[in-house]
């Protein structure tokens, strides 16, 4: 599985992750909000009692002492574990001199004295002090009604469980949900995406199309615009195709005239003139670029199909050492050592499937590369061999390639800026990766400016 994250996957966690919250915030509120109520609710009842039993107690009137039963009957399942404190205090004065064992402090007799009523939380118990007048007495009255809201607790923890209960299912349902719209809203590039599966390059006139858009919206105009460069790639290579045909016609056709009139030319002279060997040379180097020719002219097709025809089981030693007699009859002051230490003792270890001319072409460019940079010094090449690859080392002491460079040598038609008047077209290295891409071999090159090149092919063993 990808260590990267999915746009599906983003989509649900983030789509989760808010409405979760969004959740936990309105439970959060409700719950507080219903706390405050169920507690104000309670208040207002320990005052009423409050009220109720102060005004018994003052006036001593036979109505409110049945009210005052009433009251007490109705409120006693709601009032339970708690009680009524009476208090005198002194007329004019703001401050209790005796008062009983509670959890209050001080100031708060004082403010219900100036206030007129006062309540005070401790805990699960609730207080509601009122404060009275007392005319028939040499002192004031307050009265404190004590209770614990077991009914309003009760109801606060069932709220709560059916906001955890809800909260629950509703983050499953959500979670669902989000995987469904997720679908939904990737649908349409799932489309898109399995549309251009479809493309490749001979199916460049493929065009895209999606029964969840319209050509106004987003998505419509993404395929609008993909659409617009297929067919502008389909003109491409139409072009270039036109083109290859056109160009393998006009060059082989010379290069066959050549081939005949030197082959025609040898036979009217004797083996012994020294003419003979010259067109000997002309003949076969004419047939060598015409097979070069059709060779890059399959290399520009193999790059629409993006595979290899005509493989072939080929050693790898023996097309080196090939290519080295092909490039001393060129240049003849080329000097080549092979480095054979680390090659298996069992030849087939040194065997790949490729197609030969195009690996001839790859190698001749690297090596040829290698004497034309090298300063006219010796070229060395090594071969070694795993499980897995065949690694073949090629590498020079001379005139390197400057770090500026290094990014673009891949690039058609690039040189390095240190080259000078030494002949080249930008083209062999790139030719040559190609070639190895094609292969599934892999071509890594590494240089020091004024010291040298080395070019590392690793080439697999397995059958491509």
């Amino acid at each position: 599985m990808s260590s990267v994250m999915k746009i599906r996957t983003k989509i649900v966690l983030l789509f989760s992750i808010i409405s979760t919250l969004l959740l936990v915030v309105f439970a959060i509120y409700v719950s507080y909000f219903t706390y405050d109520s169920l507690q104000t609710k309670f208040f207002h009842r320990l005052e009423e009692n409050a009220v109720i039993v102060g005004d018994h107690i003052v006036h001593q009137k036979e109505e409110n002492r049945a009210l005052y039963i009433q009251v007490k009957r109705k409120y006693l399942k709601q009032l339970s574990e708690g009680t009524d404190h009476l208090i005198r205090i002194a007329k004019g004065s703001d401050s209790v001199q005796f008062r009983p064992e509670l959890p209050m402090p001080k100031t708060f007799y004082t403010e219900v004295i100036r206030n007129g009523k006062g309540r005070y939380m401790h805990g699960k118990t609730a207080f509601v002090a009122v404060f009275f007048q007392d005319h028939l007495h040499h002192e004031n009255l307050i009265v404190v009604s004590e209770g614990i809201d077991d009914y309003g607790h009760d109801e606060q923890r069932q709220l709560d469980r059916t906001l955890i209960t809800g909260g629950i299912l509703a983050i499953f349902l959500i979670v669902l949900m989000s995987f469904y719209f997720a679908d939904r809203l990737l649908k349409p590039i799932k489309d898109i995406n399995n549309d251009l599966d479809k493309v490749d390059i001979a199916h460049l006139d493929h065009r895209l199309f999606s029964k969840f858009s319209n050509s106004k919206d987003e998505l419509g105009v993404l395929i609008a615009n993909l659409n617009s460069m297929l067919s502008r790639l389909d003109i491409s290579v139409q072009s270039q195709q036109s083109f290859i045909g056109n160009a393998s016609h006009s060059l082989k056709t010379p290069l066959t005239i050549i081939g005949g009139e030197a082959e025609l030319a040898q036979q009217l002279l004797s083996k012994e003139h020294e003419a003979y060997y010259s067109l000997e040379i002309i003949a076969k180097y004419a047939d060598k670029m015409e097979l070069i020719i059709n060779n890059l002219l399959q290399l520009s097709r193999m790059g629409f199909k993006g595979e290899v025809d005509n493989k072939e089981i080929i050693r790898i030693d023996e097309l080196l050492y090939e290519i080295y007699n092909a490039e001393k009859n060129i240049h003849k002051e080329l000097k080549l050592s092979f480095d054979l230490t680390e090659i298996p003792e069992d030849s087939d270890e040194l065997t790949v499937s490729a197609n030969p001319d195009l690996f001839f072409i790859a190698f001749s460019n690297i090596i040829s590369n290698a004497f034309k940079y090298g300063r006219g010094q010796q070229v060395g090449v090594a071969i070694s061999s795993d499980s897995k690859n065949i690694t073949i080392k090629v590498f020079d002491q001379g005139i390197g390639i400057p770090k500026k460079d290094q990014p673009h040598i891949f690039t058609s038609f690039y040189r390095a800026s240190n080259v000078g008047d030494i002949y080249g077209n930008g083209l062999g290295l790139v030719l040559a990766k190609n070639i190895f891409d094609l292969h599934g071999a892999e071509l890594v090159l590494s240089s020091t400016e004024g010291q040298g090149t080395l070019v590392v092919v690793t080439i697999p063993k397995t059958p491509f």
